[in-house]
């Protein structure tokens, strides 16, 4: 063959497989390797085709053939990065990325490829470093500062991300992605009109994208705009009909505003359009329980199981609720039938070992438990059901991880700048946040019963009094951190780190009869309750402790002689407890017609 035949067959070749003509592609390819077996180019774009077909393995080993040959080729160096990104082994693809950029000065692209992998570890700076060095090669290309936004956004530096998109935007003024991303980061700043306006210059550009049409209704529902959010969601699932967040957001918008005639009906009607997703049929399942309708979802999950087989999920759903009938010995069977069917699935464990606790199989417990560690190391759950098994078992660890009074400590907020006392400053920050309080009943997944619940994230609002709030707990947060002894395998203090950021902010405004069930905070670190308004019942009663937070007595109904309270706190207003979030707390009800408001939050280290 000569060198013009196999440059022309390399040239189809390409030209084929950018049309998305694979088999064409790869009968140039084949053509080229029967007479040129080491044909560096061939095997690449074999590996790329490979790679195109979900043979990943097959992928490598062509794209690496290429690279014994070349391997300073810098193209290919980028391309096995992608690939061994796509295989998600991120470190390693690192790697490549960092050797194509040192053999090609220049070279934007593996320096971008390099900040999605870091994005894909979390390693948010180092992705943000990565994607600088892309952008001061090519700042004519708008995905680098875009990406550079998404990093800052999971960071939480809103102000930051907002920069990024429209310097992006700037570059490209109808680039979807940055638009789409700019109303997300806007509405994380509670400024939704601003928001609204991007997501409808996105929906001019992709107006049959899912994702778009759900985050235009988030910014629709904050607006008060309830009527055009449900035909957004409703949008939204008709172009994804698989699309869990949307319908778990427009049931749960129909929850709190008292639509329950229209509560689950999209989960029916997007498994007619989507039958064989286990996935949506076990969100159905979920939304039924927490309603406590049982009976359909037991009638849901049994025919989910007909339909599609031994799915894990479902096999965990139907073990939920044989546990809620009673019928612990069938759960316990079903349990195990999700755990052989996916181990490595953590909330199995963590349900199943619930239940092996509520038995009183504490060993069988902590091999499960010992399995999701594995898994998720930082999950808060887990180590509070850890916890459980060490006490009753009797093991010292159990008060080496909860150690009460050392571990959960009330302490009050300074009177901020500004304000005559502390009081003045609490009363305008009780009126503030009540405005925020829109619904009409409780979120359906969270722990507090007669009262509601803020939406979103309340300390990223742009409103003074909740941002000088906010510097008043970072405050007590950092005196807190700075006095907790250091030990590297617990935990808590194993985290231990001066800088920490707000994983999650709201209100709860409890109502007579209002109280939290026990519970723990599975994806924080510290958590809090932080008392705004409190009343008259939990400030004079100390022997009935109406309204007081309790540490200790967990949420599973042990029963006497199992459950037990370790530690009770009263609150008062300006009184900030913080404690680990895997230590079981809850409240006592309070009786009179007063208000007991709250701003709890979940810090993690960065």
């Amino acid at each position: 063959m000569s060198n013009a035949q196999l440059q022309n067959l390399l040239q189809q070749g390409g030209q084929a497989f950018s049309q998305g003509n694979l088999a064409t592609a790869e009968q140039c390819c084949r053509a080229i390797l029967a007479q040129v077996a080491s044909e560096p180019n061939a095997l690449h774009l074999l590996g790329l085709i490979r790679r195109r077909q979900g043979r990943f393995a097959e992928a490598e080993q062509q794209l690496r053939k290429a690279l014994g040959i070349q391997p300073a080729n810098a193209q290919m160096l980028n391309n096995l990065g992608n690939l061994l990104r796509d295989m998600n082994r991120p470190q390693e693809a690192v790697g490549a990325y960092e050797k194509a950029a040192g053999v090609q000065a220049g070279f934007a692209e593996p320096f971008f490829n390099m900040g999605l992998a870091y994005q894909s570890m979390d390693q948010h700076q180092e992705a943000i470093a990565a994607l600088e060095k892309a952008r001061a090669i090519m700042p004519s290309d708008p995905r680098f500062a875009n990406a550079m936004g998404i990093s800052f956004k999971e960071t939480d530096q809103l102000e930051k991300a907002v920069e990024a998109y429209a310097q992006a935007l700037k570059v490209k003024p109808d680039y979807y992605r940055a638009l789409h991303n700019m109303g997300v980061a806007l509405r994380m700043q509670d400024r939704q009109a601003e928001a609204l306006d991007y997501y409808m210059r996105a929906m001019e550009i992709e107006p049959r994208i899912a994702e778009l049409r759900y985050n235009l209704a988030n910014a629709l529902y904050e607006l008060g705009r309830y009527d055009e959010a449900d035909e957004q969601y409703r949008t939204a699932i008709a172009l994804k009909p698989d699309f869990l967040d949307a319908h778990e957001t427009l049931n749960q918008m129909y929850w709190e505003h008292g639509k329950r005639d229209l509560f689950a009906k999209s989960y029916q009607i997007g498994i007619k359009n989507a039958p064989k997703s286990p996935e949506l049929r076990e969100a159905y399942i979920k939304s039924l329980e927490l309603a406590g309708n049982q009976e359909a979802a037991e009638a849901v999950v049994d025919e989910a199981l007909s339909d599609l087989g031994g799915d894990a999920g479902l096999f965990r759903r139907k073990a939920r609720i044989l546990a809620a009938k009673g019928d612990v010995d069938a759960s316990v069977d079903y349990f195990a039938k999700a755990v052989n069917a996916n181990p490595e699935h953590q909330p199995i464990r963590m349900d199943f070992s619930r239940l092996l606790i509520q038995k009183g199989d504490y060993e069988s417990a902590l091999g499960h438990l010992e399995a999701a560690e594995a898994l998720n190391p930082f999950d808060q759950e887990m180590w509070c059901y850890r916890g459980l098994c060490w006490r009753f078992l009797g093991d010292k660890r159990e008060a080496w991880l909860n150690d009460y009074d050392a571990f959960v400590r009330p302490q009050r907020i300074d009177t901020p700048d500004g304000y005559g006392s502390l009081d003045e400053f609490l009363e305008e920050l009780g009126q503030t946040v009540t405005d925020m309080h829109v619904t009409q009943v409780r979120p359906l997944e969270q722990t507090l019963r007669g009262g509601t619940q803020t939406h979103g994230r309340l300390f990223f609002r742009p409103v003074p009094i909740v941002q000088t709030l906010r510097q008043q707990l970072e405050i007590c947060i950092a005196r807190y951190i700075d006095a907790l002894p250091d030990d590297a395998d617990h935990p808590l203090l194993g985290r231990k780190s001066r800088t920490f950021r707000f994983a999650g902010s709201w209100s709860v405004r409890l109502t007579k009869d209002g109280f939290h069930v026990n519970h723990v905070h599975p994806a924080g670190w510290i958590s809090s309750a932080f008392y705004v308004q409190v009343p008259d019942s939990v400030r004079d009663t100390d022997e009935a402790h109406e309204g007081w937070i309790k540490f200790g007595e967990s949420g599973l109904s042990l029963g006497e002689g199992r459950e037990e309270i370790k530690k009770i706190i009263k609150p008062e207003p300006g009184l900030l407890a913080l404690f680990p979030s895997y230590v079981w707390h809850g409240t006592v009800p309070f009786t009179d017609d007063g208000v007991r408001m709250t701003t709890p939050f979940d810090v993690v280290p960065t």
